[in-house]
């Protein structure tokens, strides 16, 4: 691709991105994938040459493969009604990204998403119901979910009372002029008459409260023993021998060759062989529709295969098999089918100790200053604004 010609796929791509829905008569427009859409289906409706998914490595047909339903994606088309471009989501961090290289010739690529993130600070009385409210007043949908779900194990949300508090200090993510994907928490308070419910995010990736205990402990255990941790979970890695980004779903523990591997939770063993490039590879189905993969080992028990094992029994052996740089255990968990962090699922103590604990109170510390003060200056905000229309009236 010449410079001139990739200057302007970037200006465009980058129009699109930031909400500029007209670009040089281009008109951009917002598609929602459909359910039991598939990428073959898209590019064939589309007319888009189907060489652009038969092309795909396995691994790029996976992520296709797991488009959601209901994702909101982007067409550019030309003043001929011509796909110019076109985004999809894949994950929050990646998407596929279609573009015209030359009239009729297509690439496709995929690529890190391109958001905006700004820090905000909520404050406001609870009206009637928590989600609703919190909703009416930021119009932001996933920030009210996140909400709920961090308080949802200390707070009975029906009990709250008309007046009751609410603050949170979080970042917000926005592709397209809408919200996008996760709105970071970093400390969230309910304040009711009686008594203010605090959670924290620790940097652990688990949220605590401001004496150092977690409402989120989980059953779920490391699974081996390790030197350290060589990759964490993102949806987006610049994958080490493929040289593309890729999604890395789970934790990658580096370890010695033979170190035994366990299981992490009650449940069956459901698979146990070779799985593309995970190598030797078993998943155990557990229960509330969680299921935990390892992958690379260098070989496996096979007393316990298709059983029902217990936590911490022995399942296989840390290897190297399969894609791998180095000898380790590839730990992923699915919910409901779905990737999610592990770490977020596993807690060794319900408690933060030693430094890390020292660490997080600092935090807290700077954290319910911040709330204190966002809580003042909305409350001197309410004062005045009524005082003025007692002036008015």
């Amino acid at each position: 691709m010449n410079k001139i010609v990739f200057l302007s796929l970037f200006i465009i791509l980058w129009a699109i991105e930031a909400g500029a829905y007209q670009l040089y008569n281009n008109v951009v427009e917002d598609k929602v994938w459909k359910k039991g859409e598939t990428l073959l289906g898209f590019l064939e409706e589309n007319n888009l040459p189907l060489s652009l998914y038969y092309n795909l490595d396995d691994s790029e047909e996976k992520l296709s493969a797991d488009i959601r339903s209901l994702t909101v994606y982007q067409i550019l088309r030309n003043r001929d009604k011509s796909i110019r471009q076109v985004l999809i989501p894949l994950n929050e961090e990646l998407q596929l990204h279609i573009y015209e290289e030359g009239e009729g010739n297509y690439t496709l690529s995929i690529d890190p998403v391109r958001y905006q993130t700004r820090d905000k600070v909520l404050v406001m009385d609870i009206e009637s119901i928590f989600s609703k409210d919190i909703l009416n007043k930021t119009g932001n949908f996933p920030l009210a979910v996140a909400l709920e779900q961090l308080f949802k194990k200390q707070v009975e949300f029906r009990r709250l009372k008309k007046g009751d508090k609410v603050v949170a200090l979080y970042r917000e993510k926005v592709r397209m002029g809408k919200f996008y994907g996760t709105q970071k928490v970093y400390a969230a308070m309910i304040g009711t008459r009686k008594k203010s419910y605090y959670e924290f995010l620790a940097d652990d990736g688990n949220y605590y409260d401001e004496q150092g205990r977690t409402h989120n402990g989980s059953s779920f255990i490391v699974p081996c023993n390790y030197r350290r941790i060589s990759s964490k979970f993102t949806l987006k890695r610049w994958h080490p021998i493929l040289h593309k980004f890729r999604a890395h779903h789970g934790i990658d523990y580096a370890g010695k060759i033979g170190t035994p591997v366990l299981a992490a939770n009650d449940g069956k063993v459901i698979f146990m062989g070779r799985k593309g490039g995970y190598g030797n590879t078993v998943i155990i189905q557990h229960e509330g529709g969680f299921k935990t993969l390892y992958g690379h080992l260098s070989r496996f028990n096979n007393d316990v295969r298709g059983t029902y094992v217990k936590k911490g029994t022995i399942i296989g052996f840390l290897g190297n098999s399969g894609m791998s740089t180095g000898p380790h255990l590839h730990f992923g968990l699915s919910l409901n089918n779905r990737w999610i962090d592990p770490a977020h699922k596993i807690v060794i103590t319900k408690m933060l100790h030693g430094e890390k604990r020292k660490k997080f109170m600092n935090f807290v510390t700077l954290s319910k200053q911040k709330i204190v003060a966002a809580l003042a200056a909305y409350e001197k905000g309410k004062e005045e604004k009524g005082n003025g229309k007692e002036r008015t009236d």
